[in-house]
């Protein structure tokens, strides 16, 4: 799946990185995200397929990123 979406940052559960996607979803990197696409609001378009498992965070849909590219 392409996801294309702004980098956020939430506190729960002592923090992670998500990406609030341009189709309304939410998406938990369950590898989490590069250094360089770590930044609170950075644009990024990625290359997914979702991940089936549990995450302490509840949020999002938990996805394994393949490919991801920042602009």
């Amino acid at each position: 799946m392409k996801i294309k979406g702004t980098v956020v940052r939430q506190d729960i559960e002592g923090g992670f990185w998500g990406i609030q996607g341009d189709d309304g979803q939410n998406y938990l990197p369950v590898e989490g995200l590069p250094a360089s696409a770590q930044i609170e609001g950075c644009r990024i378009e990625a290359e997914a397929e979702p991940a089936n498992v549990m995450t302490f965070a509840q949020w999002g849909r938990a996805v394994r990123l393949r490919h991801l590219k920042t602009r």
